[in-house]
């Protein structure tokens, strides 16, 4: 089978991650000829060496940029060109964009993952703090969105069944096209070899307490709730050291109060190999997101033994079960009590990093996921599709 392997448009964040982790997969099914395309943020941290003749990289370097205006549209065409172009030149069995939406619809039979929450999780409290303009502006790239995935996908993976089962009654999309693959932990969580200790924390003062968010700065994930935070957990409790490491800048979290500032840690971007050693310097993992489909750092810290906190929503729930304790994402007083509940209780610390570790076979290893997806790819080159998923759907109706 002739594959193409789309990750030319995912960036940052869990999606770039599972991007790297399905790509390094590959080595371990020699049966495929793969065709790799890759945005500068995957080919940063994929160098292709190690990889056999079966495995192909294609550069999109040249198409990436944080540019505005004209020229922004311009790479976007042009890359959008050296898609098609490459699609005739490759002539694949099946086309697998790691994560959609994409404006490129193969001849090949296309199939994408889905991992934009805003679609599926309209109850979310993320639309009532958002000014109405922002809430008019999302509704918009909502539906763009919307009409990408199903005029130009035949098949969708999505990471939780929740999400599947909300997808399917948002866009009326008949079931057999949708599939459900957990995300997971990196395969190189299993082998400490192999990670890189380049980010090292500052030497940790008497007594302080780590919390650690691996995440880009999106506004959803709702980091700026940690300046409230710190300020309850100083009212709670002045004499604790509380130590936030975000994996952001230091210029993207606006607002930061000077009284803050040294409650605060940024390591900048950091890479999949880069992740295993910064959760081992921390005590807790620290998620106030509003929206997610699904997150890896969830597995990620149950494979590296951290209790975890995290936001009293239906998407945390349904993959942390009894590993995490749960707050108001809203509320920086529930939030500052809960750190403080669990810092001060090394016995439920223990049951929640036991239940952790007995959940992580559910969500499978990456290896495993990899073989679910090319199980799906050799089933869609089996059956190919022309019409794509728009064919049997309805247009969602925003609200």
């Amino acid at each position: 089978m002739k594959l193409i392997i789309n990750a030319s448009n995912v960036h940052v964040g869990g999606m770039l991650q599972v991007a790297i982790s399905f790509i390094n997969e590959l080595v371990y099914f020699p049966g495929n000829e793969y065709h790799i395309f890759l945005s500068a943020e995957a080919e940063s941290q994929i160098s292709g060496q190690g990889f056999p003749e079966n495995c192909r990289f294609y550069s999109f370097m040249a198409f990436s940029g944080e540019q505005g205006g004209l020229k922004k549209r311009w790479l976007s065409y042009r890359r959008l060109s050296r898609l098609r172009l490459l699609e005739r030149v490759i002539k694949p069995d099946v086309v697998f964009t790691v994560f959609g939406p994409t404006f490129w619809k193969p001849s090949a039979p296309h199939i994408a993952g889905f991992a934009i929450p805003f679609f599926v999780y309209r109850d979310s409290p993320y639309f009532k703090v958002i000014s109405k303009v922002e809430l008019l502006k999302r509704r918009f790239v909502n539906h763009i969105k919307g009409r990408l995935f199903t005029r130009y996908v035949d098949y969708l993976v999505v990471e939780t069944e929740e999400v599947r089962q909300r997808l399917i009654s948002i866009f009326k999309i008949d079931e057999k096209r949708i599939f459900q693959v957990h995300n997971t932990y990196s395969n190189i969580y299993n082998h400490p070899a192999q990670w890189s200790d380049r980010v090292k924390l500052p030497e940790r003062l008497k007594g302080e307490l780590r919390l650690v968010t691996i995440s880009a700065n999106h506004r959803y994930k709702n980091l700026e709730i940690i300046n409230g935070v710190i300020n309850e957990l100083r009212n709670l409790e002045p004499d604790l050291r509380v130590k936030f490491i975000l994996t952001i800048r230091k210029e993207q979290f606006g607002g930061l109060q000077a009284s803050n500032r040294k409650s605060v840690y940024f390591t900048d971007r950091i890479t999949v190999a880069e992740c295993p050693y910064l959760y081992e310097q921390c005590d807790f993992m620290f998620l106030p997101s509003l929206l997610d489909c699904f997150s890896a750092s969830y597995p990620e810290a149950m494979k590296m033994g951290l209790p975890i906190l995290t936001s009293d929503l239906s998407f945390a729930r349904n993959v942390c079960g009894e590993a995490a304790v749960y707050f108001n994402p809203l509320d920086a007083r529930d939030i500052a009590e809960k750190i403080l509940l669990l810092y001060h209780d090394p016995v439920l610390q223990a049951r929640m990093v036991a239940y952790g570790k007995r959940k992580l076979p559910e969500f499978g290893t990456a290896r495993e996921r990899a073989v679910r997806y090319l199980q799906l790819a050799a089933d869609a080159a089996r059956s190919p599709l022309s019409k794509g998923l728009h064919s049997e759907i309805k247009e969602p109706v925003l609200s």
